[in-house]
């Protein structure tokens, strides 16, 4: 890692055509970070807004960034709008990739509509277990508790969510 390159955990998901642009999406993570750790790819419902939405893919990448957290998190946006997310008014719509910034080590930052570390770090299996599959170690800077243990102190009705894809067409990317 470069000196002023600073580890950070993101959380990938699609839930419009995820075999075609996961694997785009990490493409363009490496194109422009380093990096560290892939996990392993999960199904799971999809959940809030109304009518039926398809399931997600879920994953999380660790990179090691030299950019500052609001310079990633566009960078994150700009991965997802070259990957044909449209935001629209219903935040649950379906959509072909969303890529967020889940933590940057130990900092908190709490802007109008952004939150470091991301609250759904600690709640959400689809952002919990992934992201403790490639950063077990990493200490939830509010929680004071690795991702590893929050993983395990998880209500056993939102882990049951979670489904492991086990196998991704072509092979998953590491």
């Amino acid at each position: 890692m470069k000196r002023r390159d600073r580890e950070a955990l993101l959380s990938l998901g699609s839930n419009v055509e995820p075999l075609l642009y996961v694997p785009r999406a990490l493409e363009l993570l490496r194109a422009r970070h380093r990096v560290l750790a892939v996990s392993p790819w999960y199904r799971s419902p999809a959940v809030g807004g109304t009518g039926h939405h398809p399931d997600f893919v879920n994953l999380a990448v660790r990179i090691a960034t030299d950019l500052p957290p609001r310079a990633l998190r566009e960078a994150c946006r700009r991965t997802e709008v070259a990957l044909g997310r449209r935001r629209v008014a219903d935040r649950y719509a379906p959509r072909t990739m969303d890529v967020d910034v889940v933590l940057m080590g130990d900092l908190v930052l709490d802007l109008d509509t952004w939150r470091l570390p991301d609250p759904q770090l600690a709640s959400q299996a689809f952002v919990l277990v992934p992201g403790a599959d490639v950063w077990p170690d990493a200490v939830h800077p509010e929680l004071h508790r690795t991702l590893a243990t929050l993983c395990e102190d998880l209500e056993p009705h939102r882990r049951a969510l979670l489904r492991p894809i086990e196998e991704v067409p072509g092979g998953r990317p590491t």
